[in-house]
């Protein structure tokens, strides 16, 4: 029988961490309802595969990307429960969990010699696992029917064959493992992108490894040729295409994509109108109707800004409220300007043109809205990604859903429906909650409020181990990869910035993982740059000692 020793404690004593922390984290999923909880754009994800379900053609609504309706119908064919989609969605989050630990232990491998020991370094990746597997907002998105319950696992496996490639090409020489892993990185980024248009930003940001390898010597041809044809041919064949195929068939698409541009730049396009009615610009429309389109989109504008409208403070109105007016439907902008307008194509037209024209003729009107939208995720002592419930009763979640769900005469018709309306009916005076874990709100909020200060410390490592020899023999490959990192919260947010706003939550909310992982590393060579600089002072204090005046 092995000597129990206090080494071989040390030793096993993250295993077990990472055990408990994978075990409680999959009792607090699964010791829940199965039932998933839904909100009001459940349609656009859940009726497609519906449709599939009833025997109608599988079909794009609301301009929706089809990856993860086509996931929720291929679970409901498989298993024929709604139950099976919280099971999974569970499951996936506690994968992504220890992805995000596989990451973890990859990036050590970057540095040449570590100073904090093996047993802290994998102590702090359970930490960081657990962080994100008890962070309630976590929990709840997987209970949703929404692509921010996958959303996250795709990317942290993004990430990870980010971190392979690099380590395979520019550390280890290994060609093979630097194709596969690469090839998988650039395909995932392009998955990640079409279950969230946010991450389109990224896709080239979060590839600056695979793109800088194309041009560095020392590789066969045909090995880069392999490493860009085989994903994008890939994602052409098994993403792209199905996209532009379904998306001829959704009749809503165009609407909704048009509308949501121009209520998002209202403000814009209402100064342009104001502008051209000005000038006498020539336009497809006469000045009598755009100074009465210009009249009532001040009006509504003012109104979206007041109490009943919850007003947008980085946008500076509500954009829901033109399209959808007030709780009990009136007011809304764009439906009375469709209906002026004379039908859905004609409104369609007038949005995308005017947004198109409002992007050439405001920019810095659009300058200014990025810029707040940036503020809105990097702002001193609050990063919104982070904001997390201290707890959120089931209860009142299944009664939201049952308002969404009564409404769709299709799901009584599917009989796993009917099940679901049931079981969501039942549990709609339930006592569970989920929360608060109270170690993780605590970590969270620290990190939310010195988020910004990680961002600034990763790029002044960078630029020290760029300009500096004996920081760049340390840090040299884990300060750009820091930096790398980053990058995929900068793209996220510049995305959204020019084509939404970051004044709704969940666009924050589910960046919590790509946005833990560096803040994390950042706190790790903060520690690591802290052991070299007491190192130095005790070697210099050593030959202060040691030299012959000192004697």
């Amino acid at each position: 029988m092995p000597k129990l020793t206090l080494s071989r404690c040390l030793h096993t004593l993250p295993a077990l961490t990472l055990a408990l922390v994978f075990g409680w984290a999959a009792w607090e999923r699964f010791r829940l309802p199965l039932t998933p909880c839904v909100d009001r754009d459940v349609w656009a994800y859940l009726g497609p595969g519906l449709d599939a379900l009833l025997g109608e053609p599988f079909r794009e609504w609301f301009g929706q990307c089809f990856l993860y309706p086509w996931f929720l119908y291929a679970l409901l064919r498989v298993g024929g429960s709604f139950r099976w989609i919280t099971l999974v969605q569970g499951l996936l989050g506690l994968g992504t969990g220890a992805l995000m630990f596989c990451c973890w232990m990859e990036l050590r491998r970057l540095l040449p010699a570590p100073r904090l020991p093996a047993f802290t370094f994998k102590l702090l990746g359970a930490g960081l696992a657990g962080v994100y597997l008890f962070s309630t907002a976590t929990v709840r998105f997987e209970r949703t029917l929404r692509p921010e319950a996958v959303f996250p696992f795709v990317v942290v496996l993004q990430i990870y064959c980010n971190l392979r490639f690099i380590r395979a090409r520019f550390l280890d020489g290994q060609p093979s493992c630097a194709l596969i892993s690469g090839g998988w990185a650039v395909f995932l980024s392009v998955a990640a992108s079409l279950l969230k248009p946010g991450f389109l930003g990224v896709v080239v940001l979060g590839n600056l490894p695979i793109i800088i390898s194309l041009f560095r010597a020392g590789q066969p041809v045909r090995d880069k040729l392999l490493l860009v044809a085989v994903p994008v041919l890939a994602a052409a064949l098994l993403l792209i295409w199905p996209e532009w195929k379904l998306r001829q068939r959704d009749p809503t698409g165009p609407l909704f994509l048009a509308q949501s541009l121009f209520s998002i730049h209202a403000d814009l396009i209402n100064d342009q109108i104001a502008e051209d009615l000005a000038r006498l610009a020539p336009t497809p429309y006469s000045p009598e109707f755009l100074a009465a389109t210009h009249a009532a989109l001040t009006e509504a504008l003012r109104e979206s800004r007041g109490e009943e409208g919850k007003y947008w403070h980085a946008l500076g109105f509500k954009a829901d409220y033109l399209r959808f007016g007030d709780k009990a439907g009136n007011h809304a902008f764009l439906r009375e300007l469709t209906d002026r307008l004379g039908g859905k194509d004609q409104s369609v037209e007038f949005c995308r043109y005017y947004y198109w024209r409002a992007m050439r003729g405001q920019p810095l009107g659009m300058a200014a809205k990025i810029a707040r939208q940036f503020g809105v995720f990097y702002r001193i002592g609050r990063c919104p990604a982070y904001m997390t419930y201290a707890s959120f009763n089931l209860g009142k979640e299944y009664r939201l859903s049952v308002e969404c769900l009564a409404p769709q005469p299709k799901l009584p018709r599917y009989p796993p429906g009917v099940a679901l309306l049931a079981r969501t009916a039942a549990l709609t005076n339930s006592p569970l909650q989920i929360g608060p874990y109270r170690l993780t709100a605590r970590i969270n909020q620290f990190l939310s409020k010195t988020h910004l200060f990680w961002c600034v410390w990763a790029g002044l490592l960078a630029v020290c181990a760029w300009r500096i020899q004996a920081i760049r023999a340390v840090f040299g490959t884990a300060a750009p990869v820091l930096l790398l990192l980053y990058t995929y919260n900068f793209g996220t947010v510049l995305t959204l910035a020019i084509g939404h706003s970051l004044d709704i939550d969940r666009y924050s909310q589910y960046q919590i993982a790509y946005t833990l992982l560096p803040d994390f590393i950042s706190v790790w060579l903060a520690v690591e740059a802290l052991m070299l600089f007491r190192s130095f002072l005790r070697s210099r204090q050593k030959l202060t000692d040691s030299s012959p005046v000192a004697g």
